[in-house]
Order: structure tokens, then sequence, then C-alpha cells
């Protein structure tokens, strides 16, 4: 039996409510094992790429989180974003960069002084971390252009010359496999043999079996507080989990009503189901049918089909098939 007092926890305080946790899915998993697949055969850079909303920024977190552990090296590894401009400055850029690695200051000195920053950043956190490579996520990456990639390639140099390998992963949209191609095109061969030198598709949620993996984690992957033994699952339905309740044997029906509402609203193109979605909904099933509010314990089709329709899932997937 689990100590109530581990149930205590200051309202709104919860992961579920603050949306600040990070969980595995059956996708994550792939990606990681891709990943550091890369890392290990030293990779300059590579490609992921998916449609927006399936989840590829926490995905970043996530490896960062658990990569070093899984390939037994205690990497430097940086999550990056890229900002819109409407031109490149080098100034600019190497502040972000700067910016993105922590640096406690940024944005002083003249563009060569902040690559040099940045360079010596690098060495610094390689030499604390007694391994020779650095690897940078850098997010949104279908904004980059091609004298960004350039300035990129000079990091990659340099850092080279003291036998640090810098391995650079772009995350964005499928965009990124159209820059690929054009680049090619150009004979721009040193962007893509050095940034693009292999690609993988992320993907939102496509089966059942990916269903039960994600709800599996909700009801024994996760825990909070820290050390109390108590699932996101377990704390939201409280005396229903000690009853055996579990999200995971719902999965088949979880995923039945999104395919239902993929057919009634002509979405039956769009097969992948955005992670942000499929989280919201699971917030809202944990918030509003459990303890604190319904308390219901045999969960079924209408009540799926209210959580799905309030994460905004079918008005965002209509808007795109608009676009399309």
């Amino acid at each position: 039996m689990v100590n109530l007092s581990n149930f205590n926890v200051p309202i709104g305080k919860h992961p579920v409510d603050t949306g600040k946790y990070l969980i595995a899915t059956n996708e994550i998993d792939k990606l990681c094992y891709i990943v550091g697949n890369w890392i290990d055969n030293r990779f300059p850079g590579a490609i992921i790429h998916g449609r927006p909303r399936l989840g590829k920024t926490r995905a970043i977190s996530y490896l960062i989180k658990v990569l070093p552990d899984e390939l037994k090296q205690n990497i430097p590894m940086f999550h990056i974003r890229c900002r819109t401009y409407k031109s490149a400055r080098e100034s600019n850029f190497f502040e972000d960069l700067l910016d993105g690695v922590g640096h406690a200051a940024p944005d002083l000195g003249r563009p060569s002084e902040k690559r040099v920053r940045l360079k010596h950043f690098f060495i610094n956190a390689a030499e604390k971390s007694k391994q020779n490579k650095i690897v940078i996520f850098i997010d949104d990456a279908q904004k980059l252009s091609a004298i960004q990639y350039d300035w990129l390639m000079d990091v990659y140099n340099e850092l080279d010359e003291y036998g640090i390998v810098l391995t650079t992963i772009l995350v964005g949209h499928d965009e990124l496999i159209d820059r690929r191609k054009r680049f090619i095109k150009n004979k721009d061969f040193q962007i893509v043999g050095r940034f693009m030198s292999d690609s993988y598709q992320f993907n939102g949620l496509r089966d059942a079996e990916d269903f039960k993996i994600l709800l599996e984690q909700y009801d024994e992957g996760t825990e909070f507080p820290v050390n109390s033994e108590v699932s996101f699952t377990h704390y939201y339905y409280r005396d229903h989990f000690e009853n055996g309740f579990r999200l995971v044997n719902f999965a088949d029906e979880f995923y039945e009503v999104y395919l239902e509402l993929q057919l009634e609203k002509g979405l039956q193109n769009n097969k992948e189901i955005p992670m942000q979605y499929v989280t919201l909904s699971i917030e809202y099933i944990l918030k509003n049918y459990g303890f604190f509010s319904e308390n219901v314990q045999l969960l079924n089709k209408n009540l799926f089909k209210k959580a799905i329709i309030n994460s905004g899932y079918i008005q965002s997937e209509l808007v795109l098939l608009d676009v399309d």
C-alpha cells in the first residue's frame, strides 16, 4: 500500500497540470536507437523530420536526458532553437548558439568574438566530460539559410582541429528533406555531407500498439512526487487504481475513437496522430474523469471522444487538410 502522504501535491503543481514531464513512446524509443548509432558512428550531421506537433521538440529533451546513460558516455548535448530573421546575420546567429548552449554572456562582442567564445565553450565542455564529442540538436532547422550552414561548418572545422567531433542533428519539418534535395541539385555536397548524411522520419502514433506503450507509461512508467511510487494514473485514479484500473486496458477503444473521428471528418489519409494531441487527451481524461472530478471507473468511447475533441486535434487536422 502506498503511503497516503505521497498523494499530497499542491494544486496545480502535478506534472499533468504543468505539462512539464517527459515520457517515452514507441517512436521515441526507435529514435533513441537511431540517434545513438549516429553518435556512436561519429556522424557529422543528420536530419530528424516530420509533421508539426508530432512531439519532436519533447523528443529532443528526452534524448538529451537518456542518451548519455544509454551510450555510457557523458557526452555534452545541447538543444538550440532556430529563430526567424528577415536576413541572416552572423552576430545574431552566434548569439543564438551561445544562448542555446547556456553561455553566461551570449550577446557580448563582435561576431568573431562570439564565434571564439562558442568554440572555447565547446572545448571546455568536451574536456570536462572527458569525451571528444559534442552533440547539438538544432530545432526548427528548416529555418536555417545556406550561409548559416557555412558558419556551422566553420565551427565544425575549428573543433575538428582540436580532435573534437561535432555532431549536428537538424530537427524540423519535412521541408528539411526538400532543402537537402535542393542542396544536392545545386552541388552543395559539402553541406549535405556535413549536416544531412542521414535522415529519420519521426512519426506520430500509428496503431493500437503505440497507444498501449504510451498509456502503460502513464500507468507504470511515471512517478510523482519523486520516490513516491505513485504513477500519474495512480495519482488521479486513487482507489480505482488500487482495484485494478489501468489506462492501458482501454488502449484499443481509445485508438478506435481516433479512427472513427478520422473517418467521420474525412481525415483518414492522416493516419498518424500527433503526440501533442494524444497527450492533451490523456491529461483531460486524468483530470476530468479521475478522482478530482467525475471519478469514472469505466471509460467508454463517448468519454474518449470528448477528450479528443477538447484537445484540438480535429480542428488542427482540418486546417492542415484545407492547406493540402
